[in-house]
């Protein structure tokens, strides 16, 4: 893509299927010339940056006099430096028939157009200093988001506000290490530029707000991936019926015999804003089934990428020891559901809650839930549990990062600027602690796209599709 700013480069916009309407974009410096030749219409008109215009899309090559009509269609048109990209770019926006709209861009490839790659116009974007690369990510996460936390999140990062903490980073620090490479330059001269106090001062606020950001990750990664839990216990305590509940549908089958569920069985639902995969598992218990053993260790290994794990008591057997076991080697945080509490009475519910804060310490009362597959009302006291067992996730916080390539970048930066720090209290020469704050500066520039290579540049567009 970095070979191609002189093209212009065109795409459908739309998701490929029948639809009421489809887009097709064109960018670049010859995009309404190519335009209007396929829209003859067009040159009888006055085009204006940002208006919109009623035309017919010809094809010309068929025979016929003036061309055949393949669509009516609306143009939009932005000159060049107002739009998307940065560049001159049309968007067609014709009726959404699949045929339609790929004659369309087959008659604009016709004449002069280049298919666009995947993420090119983000790319242009990027490269017309229109967005950063932190805003490119985000426009990736806002297509992809399924839950009203995450498109939050997402647009909030496109309007600037991580960037904007990223770069009063880059701004300290290179104020930090200008302020050292100039007590270098002038050490024969025996000169002090920076007194060394403020300058540890200074760079322990910037280590304050780089590990307030390092830390939103866990948080941004939740809102943006969903919350991950998984539903644990013996078999035949009602897992199933929980999950079925808990998701709304009927993903698992429920039936009385135990081992019933041999696989992970995974469902999605949206609750309070959030995205929740719940993960019905085997249960665990000791047996000689080839297959089923197979199950009980999915069931494990699943439970150990969970958020929150969801331990499923029977409440009317329940079986201590086994519980007792099985708890000790959950490493995600737990919480401890009782089921078929409609067969309990009052007496016996404030009995089994003494048991179980016996069974360990770490179980409070608020961790532990007492339900039925026959309450739906289970759902909400449940999922409301999982939220407040993660802690607070602050959706319109100014500087979440969610993107992994962000996360790492960060954390190096911090590492870097740590030793940084601690040459600095231990009086090192100046010539170390530049070394490691240019290193935190120039992971900073990378999360930002003011410095970049092929290969953060590949990692940022390929999971882009065609057409954004």
């Amino acid at each position: 893509m970095r070979n191609r700013g002189e093209q212009t480069i065109c795409a459908i916009s739309t998701p490929p299927g029948v639809g009421g309407v489809a887009v097709i974009r064109v960018s670049g410096p010859q995009a309404l010339l190519i335009c209007k030749k396929i829209a003859p219409g067009l040159t009888q008109k006055e085009i204006k940056s940002h208006q919109i215009y009623f035309t017919k899309i010809k094809d010309t090559a068929t025979g016929i006099s003036g061309g055949e009509t393949v669509d009516e269609v609306v143009v939009s048109y932005f000159a060049n430096g107002k739009s998307f990209t940065g560049e001159e770019v049309v968007e067609i926006s014709c009726h959404g028939s699949e045929y339609v709209a790929e004659k369309i861009v087959d008659l604009l490839v016709d004449n002069g157009c280049k298919l666009a790659e995947k993420g090119e116009f983000t790319y242009r974007a990027f490269m017309n200093n229109k967005i950063d690369l932190v805003q490119a990510e985000s426009v990736l996460s806002l297509i992809q988001s399924q839950n009203q936390a995450s498109a939050r999140v997402a647009v909030r990062q496109l309007q600037g506000y991580v960037s904007k903490q990223f770069e009063k980073l880059e701004s300290d620090l290179t104020w930090c290490l200008a302020h050292i490479e100039a007590s270098i330059d002038f050490s024969t001269e025996g000169i002090d530029v920076v007194d060394p106090v403020v300058l540890i001062q200074k760079l322990k606020a910037i280590r304050v707000d780089l590990s307030a950001l390092v830390s939103s990750y866990r948080s941004g990664r939740l809102v943006k991936d969903g919350i991950k839990v998984v539903l644990l216990g013996k078999p035949n305590v009602g897992k199933s019926s929980l999950l079925n509940i808990f998701s709304q549908d009927d993903k698992a089958i429920v039936t009385p015999v135990a081992g019933t569920t041999r696989d992970v069985i995974q469902a999605t639902t949206l609750f309070d804003g959030f995205r929740f995969t719940i993960s019905d598992t085997a249960g665990l218990r000791a047996t000689e089934d080839l297959v089923e053993k197979i199950g009980v260790d999915r069931s494990q290994k699943e439970a150990g990428k969970a958020d929150v794990v969801l331990y499923v008591f029977d409440g009317t057997e329940p079986d201590w020891q086994i519980a007792k076991t099985q708890l000790s080697e959950v490493n995600s945080p737990v919480l401890i559901l009782v089921n078929k509490t409609d067969l309990l009475s009052e007496s016996q519910r404030a009995e089994f809650r003494k048991k179980l804060q016996n069974l360990s310490a770490n179980y409070q009362e608020q961790d532990i839930i007492f339900t039925s597959g026959l309450d739906p009302k289970s759902r909400d006291r449940v999922l409301t549990s999982v939220k407040t067992k993660i802690g607070q996730l602050n959706v319109l916080d100014e500087a979440m990062i969610t993107s992994a390539r962000q996360y790492e970048m960060s954390r190096h930066a911090l590492e870097m600027l740590d030793a940084s720090l601690q040459e600095l209290e231990k009086n090192m020469g100046a010539e170390f602690i530049a070394m490691y704050l240019k290193d935190s500066l120039m992971s900073i520039q990378r999360i930002l796209g003011h410095v970049f290579d092929d290969q953060i540049m590949d990692r940022v567009f390929k999971e882009f599709c065609i057409g954004k």
